[in-house]
């Protein structure tokens, strides 16, 4: 734990992963990388050592990864390729597929567990739909959103668990999951697209927005006319995230 804390910096490379996307597990040992052939599963603990790989079926790249935050489920992590999800399970220095959720019949943009309840993985597709899984019954969806255009972005409210938002281009969508049919507020955040999209971890009303239009803008969705504060950059905006 004193090296994790201390000021540090270890810089290991792993270029033989061609790695597309990233995620570090909520005890903070483990990251995995992902490749096209290959899971690497890096211990954080002794970042130089060689990763475990954990092979994978499939000729897609994976498009987002990431671990369940939640200390009971901290093996468990979803990585997702074209319009399926797969589930694997980490375990003693060595990882295996789980299951596979199949339902987006376009390609899947965004997954992210929630952050109250473990088994509860939301999944945001091209196709227009956003359904929400439980993993303990991956047959279908136990809830699906309609919401007419294709999503980019998909995240859990981190104080509501009923809640969550999705952009579509340059708009913000806000959803309870006990009501499926459309969206409780609309926000037209940006008039270029959402890349990033992430919660106030305090607040359930505000959350923040990045886009290709170089600016991050934060927003409460109870006056989703004006935003709160902005952010000017010189380059679109990829990522932004609440520590």
């Amino acid at each position: 734990m004193a090296a994790r804390w201390s000021s540090e910096n270890v810089v290991v490379e792993f270029r033989d992963a061609q790695a597309t996307a990233m995620s570090v597990d909520c005890l903070g040992q483990h990251a995995v990388l992902s490749g096209r052939r290959f899971l690497y599963v890096v211990n954080l603990e002794a970042p130089s050592e060689a990763p475990r790989k954990i092979s994978r079926q499939s000729k897609w790249d994976v498009g987002t990864v990431q671990w369940n935050p939640h200390k009971t489920e901290a093996h468990l992590f979803a990585a997702s390729s074209n319009q399926r999800v797969d589930l694997y399970v980490w375990h003693d220095g060595s990882g295996e597929p789980h299951t596979s959720l199949q339902g987006h019949t376009r390609v899947i943009s965004d997954l992210d567990w929630s952050w109250f309840e473990p088994e509860f993985l939301v999944t945001s597709s091209v196709d227009t739909y956003i359904y929400i899984w439980d993993t303990r019954d991956t047959r279908k969806p136990t809830v699906a959103l309609s919401a007419v255009a294709g999503a980019s972005q998909v995240k859990w409210n981190r104080r509501n668990h009923y809640c969550l938002a999705s952009s579509h281009d340059g708009d913000v969508r806000i959803w309870d999951k006990r009501k499926p049919n459309t969206a409780v507020e609309y926000v037209a955040a940006h008039l270029s697209k959402i890349h990033g999209l992430d919660w106030h971890p305090d607040n359930e009303y505000i959350l923040a927005t990045s886009s290709q239009d170089n600016s991050v803008r934060f927003w409460d969705y109870r006056q989703p006319r004006k935003y709160l504060d902005i952010l000017s950059c010189q380059v679109p905006v990829w990522k932004a995230r609440y520590t």
